[in-house]
């Protein structure tokens, strides 16, 4: 029964150890926001605004860290009207991520559920984007 038992923890480190030699791909690749593009809609009214140098996305991609959605909605967003702003970050790798603001008080992220946000917060893109020219024509 002993020979058994070390050969079975022989067997186990060896599988362990041959394991960590595998490669992964993904590892140590990093990426970057190369573009914003914002739409904004409400009724009859709609704008776009694009996005290319850093200051203006750093200041995107800050509103987006504060903005900080929590908790589901009360009501359904996709039946109450008022503004819409979606924001596609366009990452080096060509990949993209797709943030949706509905009504300043909803918030949806790459498709999943909506979350709830800070309406006094979410006036701030408005501002912004009042204040910000679009990179390109």
């Amino acid at each position: 029964m002993k020979k058994s038992t070390v050969k079975l923890v022989i067997l186990l480190i060896f599988s362990v150890l041959l394991t960590g030699c595998r490669s992964t791909p993904q590892q140590g690749i990093s990426r970057s926001v190369t573009g914003i593009t914002i739409t904004y809609k409400n009724g009859q009214i709609q704008t776009m605004r694009q996005y290319t140098t850093s200051t203006k996305m750093r200041a995107i991609l800050n509103y987006l860290r504060w903005i900080d959605p929590y908790g589901k909605p009360e009501a359904d967003p996709e039946k109450i009207e008022g503004s819409l702003f979606q924001i596609v970050l366009t990452f080096s790798d060509s990949s993209e991520k797709v943030y949706l603001q509905k009504a300043d008080r909803y918030m949806q992220i790459d498709g999943k559920q909506w979350q709830t946000i800070d309406p006094e917060r979410a006036l701030t893109l408005s501002k912004m984007l009042g204040e910000m020219e679009s990179d390109e024509a």
